[in-house]
């Protein structure tokens, strides 16, 4: 499928890679680029942020420029360092209309790969987890096909509740009991998962050679083995996590994009013409399942279907960024609650604003008047339920009517 670059002000956004999150030469301090937060906070419409991770040196930079039509915005390369550090997002958005007409910007990051010469658990460990709290789509990037290797390599995923929380721990619970509950509303609110098998060569069949489909066989993948060894038992758990934390997920795969190993090392320079007919064709699939309107899921406050705009998805990464700088864990509930808040007295604001823009054509007899006054009031809050979210909604919204009232009395 072609994807839409155009839409509100999209044409004039870098068409670039640019960072999002930096991190400090000893990895204990991030920061959020300003020139990202600039950009982000001028897309005015629900935004749906698509994260690639995985292994470092698996591709996954040359899997988004791929995504985003093969052109060379995130840095690849082919020695044994890491390309991408922290992580960053390219600079123009795609465009999709949703079926109810919602226009959502579909947003790409790209982060940091896990393990390689620099490896820092803890440190990579805090980035998949920033990238798993920012998405709508999470897509995991590997090499070959899902065996024990593959899903022990997923180990980080088992560590997302030691660096995420859905709410501030409480006093006096059982901490087995709490943490189980928390570990449940955490996984309400994680993003779909989208695991994309690369130079993928085996054939989709089960044990009698019945064809099954990729998400078939993601499912019979994250059954759990039998054995008691340490290491069964840790690619168990891992399966457990992943399939408790993202229950809607899905698989995709791509064949090598080339057979020469020379025009691999440079995959990024090619024309389309020149990949595999049958790469291109899986390619196509993955972007119908990741970009199709019917597949876009916007990124949504906790427990509702309100999508959030550029500028909330800033302020949310810059609570999540600031609580991981001060030495604790981020804590969505927190996090979310400071958004709300920040984006209703916004909200408020310029829904206050759009009702003393209205003209008074006086003078006016007294029905006009007031048929005018609803009329504007009606229009401020339609404007102000279109950008607020959150719990903060409902005390705002009372308290801009009574504004409102007031200003209609004077």
């Amino acid at each position: 499928m072609e994807l839409d670059y155009r839409g509100p002000n999209f044409e004039a956004f870098p068409d670039e890679a640019l960072p999002l999150i930096e991190v400090s030469d000893d990895k204990e301090t991030l920061s959020v680029n300003q020139e990202a937060v600039d950009l982000l906070r001028r897309i005015d419409c629900a935004i749906c942020p698509i994260s690639i991770v995985g292994l470092y040196r698996t591709g996954k930079s040359s899997l988004l420029n791929f995504l985003h039509g093969g052109k060379a915005g995130f840095r690849t390369g082919h020695s044994i360092s890491r390309c991408t550090r922290g992580v960053w997002i390219f600079g123009r958005p795609t465009r999709a209309t949703l079926g109810d007409g919602t226009q959502v910007a579909v947003v790409l990051l790209d982060t940091e790969g896990v393990g390689g010469l620099e490896a820092d658990r803890r440190y990579d460990e805090r980035i998949f987890a920033l990238a798993t709290l920012l998405s709508a789509t999470l897509v995991y990037n590997s090499l070959g096909s899902i065996d024990e290797n593959a899903i022990g390599q997923l180990s980080f995923v088992a560590q997302l509740s030691r660096h995420v929380r859905f709410a501030p721990k409480e006093d006096g619970l059982d901490d087995g009991d709490e943490a189980e509950e928390d570990a449940r509303r955490l996984g309400a609110v994680m993003p779909a998962f989208t695991w994309v098998l690369r130079d993928f060569a085996l054939e989709l069949a089960d044990e009698r050679g019945d064809a099954i489909t990729a998400d078939d066989y993601l499912d019979r993948s994250l059954r759990p083995q039998r054995g008691f060894e340490a290491a069964v038992l840790e690619r168990n758990r891992v399966r457990h996590v992943l399939a408790a934390f993202f229950p809607k997920r899905q698989c995709r795969t791509l064949v090598r994009p080339v057979h020469e190993e020379e025009k691999l090392q440079r995959v990024d320079t090619l024309s389309p013409d020149e990949l595999r007919p049958e790469f291109r064709r899986n390619l196509e699939e993955l972007k119908d399942a990741l970009f199709a309107p019917e597949h876009v899921r916007p990124k949504c406050a906790p427990g509702s279907n309100t999508p959030v705009s550029g500028s909330a998805f800033v302020d949310l990464t810059q609570q999540f960024v600031a609580a991981i700088n001060a030495g604790g864990v981020p804590v969505v509930s927190s996090a979310w609650d400071h958004v709300s808040q920040t984006e209703c007295v916004a909200a408020s604001r310029e829904a206050l604003q759009r009702f003393d823009a209205t003209a008074l054509d006086l003078p006016l007899d007294e029905v006009d008047l007031h048929a005018l006054l609803e009329r504007a009031e009606a229009d401020a809050l339609q404007a102000f339920d279109a950008r607020a979210l959150g719990d903060a909604r409902v005390d705002q919204r009372k308290d801009l009517k009574e504004q409102i009232k007031r200003k209609t009395r004077a």
